[in-house]
């Protein structure tokens, strides 16, 4: 109990200190925490979604059995996949390390079970196997390992979606199915061989020059996107490009708090552009 705002603890104007311990029954497999310290709001007044980390939030115990998860939503199973292969691909590309060869590996590995392990949810959402697979995959996908050893790493398509869910109610997954392509369209310009490799491992495309095999690595995203029914289009979410601006100045608090100082408004219209 705390006699503040808890705003305050995701705009950093205030620490947690001395919580009770927690503990968690998982029944949804998206966020990962359940072994992490993290937490999101949404501020329904000013109109912001923030995230927040502390070493407190991490859970003493939590409760993973599949089962809890057998009555979750075909489209909010997608959106928790979604989510899950985000945190993983956020890591996968933003580290600034140039030879990750385990990590990458590991972070493939992720992406392709959780692709797999939703697939198996929506054809029979009693699957137990594949309902485990899907929970322990979101489970590792945010829990530290993946970003051991890669150095500084960023969230700048969760900043992004943020102000999408924040001011359009848009489920976070869905928004992230809009925004993961769309960041990766606008880096494949420049950076193309990281979006490459992805590809060719987890999509097994034939060796060619990289920037073919970006697109078509970002044209199989979208197309599994769209065939487990998840946006890849801002207009799909009623949002037109005039609505842009908007968005990215919303985007700019949060940057601001993730220490993302290199995504400026212009930079985020411009890559929400490849969102439409």
């Amino acid at each position: 109990m705390v006699e503040h705002d808890v705003w305050k603890f995701f705009t950093g104007k205030k620490s947690i200190r001395n919580p009770l311990p927690l503990a968690t029954v998982l029944t949804l497999a998206a966020s990962g925490s359940e072994m992490n310290s993290g937490m999101v709001i949404t501020n329904e007044e000013t109109r912001e979604k923030f995230g927040c980390g502390n070493r407190f939030l991490h859970p003493r115990v939590s409760i993973l059995d599949p089962e809890t998860t057998y009555t979750v939503p075909p489209d909010y199973t997608a959106y928790g996949a979604i989510d899950a292969i985000a945190h993983v691909l956020e890591f996968y590309f933003t580290t600034e390390d140039p030879s990750t060869p385990v990590q990458d590996r590991l972070m493939e590995g992720l992406v392709e079970n959780s692709m797999l392990a939703c697939e198996r949810c929506l054809a029979n959402p009693r699957d137990y196997q594949g309902r485990a697979d899907l929970m322990w995959t979101a489970t590792l996908a945010l829990n530290g390992l993946t970003a051991a050893g890669l150095g500084r790493v960023g969230f700048p398509m969760h900043m992004i979606e943020h102000s999408l869910s924040a001011l359009y109610d848009v489920p976070h997954g869905a928004g992230l199915s809009v925004v993961l392509p769309g960041w990766l369209s606008w880096r494949a310009r420049t950076e193309p061989g990281k979006i490459a490799q992805l590809g060719q491992r987890v999509f097994g495309l034939a060796n060619r020059p990289a920037d073919e095999l970006a697109t078509e690595t970002i044209n199989r995203l979208r197309r599994w996107f769209i065939r487990v029914k998840s946006p890849v289009t801002l207009g799909e979410l009623g949002i037109d490009r005039q609505d842009i601006p908007h968005i990215a100045k919303n985007a700019l608090g949060l940057a601001r708090i993730w220490r993302l100082k290199e995504y400026d408004q212009p930079r985020i219209e411009e890559i929400l552009r490849f969102c439409l």
